[in-house]
């Protein structure tokens, strides 16, 4: 989706002009119907994980059937390839796992990505990625909105245990509609990034799209997730450095001006961050020690995909405190160095490296046709 966003100002700039005469539902509806579905499951992302999936198979459905009538099927989106090395690393990793039906999850999550590359091809015609993004912003501006509503009716449901000096992360920490705070964070993180790229490519349309920045924006502060807040601040930066803004002096500012200008539970969920005793920063650096163990044991293959629930509790020393949840490491890549081995960590780093260059490649093919 990034590729197709950076892709966009070049392939779409004079057609997009046509379509806001036009009237953009007016041109959502007059799409073939893999297109559509595949839109709006881009769009139920940040408001339902299960309803995105629902309308990628409709959208999968209707992809199969086109191609059945002998229509040309366009080229894999970039990355395919490098993805496809990561995949079968992956399988292989599973398949020699002593528990396989453990590991279905990550099988699972390849077949949906799968899935995605077939059916991305789909929003390749002129107009179609701007018109996804689209429809993602005002799907997370309504997934910000019910965030923002939660968090104020926890702010008043749990005042008492607050005032008692209760962890406001225990407390004030919500995904909204789509449940867990990481789960949120993940899939805000993506729609920073386009919303700052849609910023910068298309400054004529920011009047009418500012209510979805300043939703995202509060939904991202009152998430209270560290990896969220640390990100976008860091999406923002490269941004104004690498357009080289007038605004770059303020980059400095912004971390001191996000604390200082932010709610008092806002400013209490830092300070307790950056407490090196803090219950949550204690149980990651225990969480890294857990996974270097596993690592040692199987570098290659892994314990296993789906097992670290099951061997978590056996690799800390007798009486270190238990996690709430430790069925992940909360680090991506040494959870999967530990459950799938050395070779699926370093294919997905490879992986993410050759995104990045598509990536820049796009913006680059872009910004020459401006």
């Amino acid at each position: 989706m990034g590729t197709l966003l950076m892709e966009a100002p070049s392939r779409c700039t004079g057609h997009w002009q046509g379509t806001r005469r036009a009237g953009w539902f007016s041109e959502l509806q007059r799409w073939p119907l893999d297109r559509l579905a595949l839109t709006l499951a881009l769009a139920a992302v940040p408001i339902s994980i299960a309803a995105s999936e629902t309308f990628l198979a409709l959208a999968l459905v209707a992809r199969i059937v086109r191609g059945t009538r002998g229509q040309r099927r366009p080229p894999l989106p970039a990355g395919f390839w490098p993805w496809l090395v990561f995949a079968g690393v992956v399988i292989f990793t599973w398949l020699i796992s002593p528990d396989l039906a453990a590991g279905w999850s990550e099988i699972r999550r390849l077949l949906l990505v799968a899935s995605l590359f077939f059916v991305m091809p789909a929003v390749a015609p002129a107009g179609s990625p701007l018109a996804a993004w689209k429809a993602v912003f005002i799907g997370s501006g309504v997934g910000s909105f019910f965030l923002i509503g939660d968090f104020i009716g926890r702010l008043f449901h749990y005042h008492r245990e607050l005032s008692a000096g209760g962890a406001v992360s225990l407390y004030l920490r919500t995904g909204g509609l789509l449940n867990h705070w990481m789960v949120f964070a993940t899939v805000e993180i993506l729609v920073v990034a386009g919303l700052i790229a849609f910023w910068s490519h298309y400054p004529e349309h920011r009047k009418r799209w500012w209510p979805i920045l300043i939703l995202n924006s509060v939904a991202v502060a009152l998430s209270l997730t560290r990896t969220a807040w640390v990100t976008c601040l860091a999406l923002v930066a490269f941004e104004v450095v690498w357009r080289r803004s007038k605004w770059i002096w303020l980059v400095p500012l912004l971390p001191l001006g996000f604390y200082f200008l932010a709610p008092s539970a806002i400013r209490l969920r830092v300070s307790e961050s950056m407490k090196a005793d803090y219950y949550s920063n204690q149980e990651r650096l225990q969480m890294l020690r857990v996974g270097w163990r596993l690592i040692r044991e199987k570098p290659l293959t892994g314990v296993g995909a789906g097992r670290m629930g099951e061997l978590y509790r056996s690799h800390i020393n007798p009486g270190e405190p238990v996690p709430a949840y430790y069925g992940h490491l909360h680090n991506n890549l040494v959870q999967m160095a530990a459950t799938q081995g050395i070779p699926v960590a370093l294919a997905a780093v490879l992986m993410a490296a050759s995104f990045l260059v598509a990536l820049v490649r796009a913006g680059r093919n872009a910004a020459s046709l401006e």
